[in-house]
């Protein structure tokens, strides 16, 4: 699990550098997407580090709780090219 952690912590950076560009280019749907997009990532991985780092059971009760939800609402909406959420 912290190989994949790690894996999506580079990834969260990009998306917040996606954000920022959209944002300086007058994108502001594709901003608030992305920027929504980075709160949610860094929001789950922080759980994620309490489970590995602390064996914290509330923050393995959230994650099993996120994934709950998004199976059950999949296919999820996406941030689709800035213009507006699918």
């Amino acid at each position: 699990m912290e190989m994949q952690i790690g894996k999506l912590k580079h990834e969260l950076a990009e998306v917040r550098n996606e954000a920022v560009v959209a944002h300086i280019s007058g994108n502001k749907s594709k901003a608030d997407c992305l920027t929504g997009k980075a709160v949610g990532m860094k929001s789950a991985l922080n759980l994620a580090e309490r489970v590995i780092r602390e064996k914290d059971s509330a923050a393995i009760g959230e994650l099993e709780g996120m994934e709950r939800v998004i199976d059950a609402l999949s296919p999820l909406p996406r941030c689709n090219n800035g213009t507006s959420p699918n």
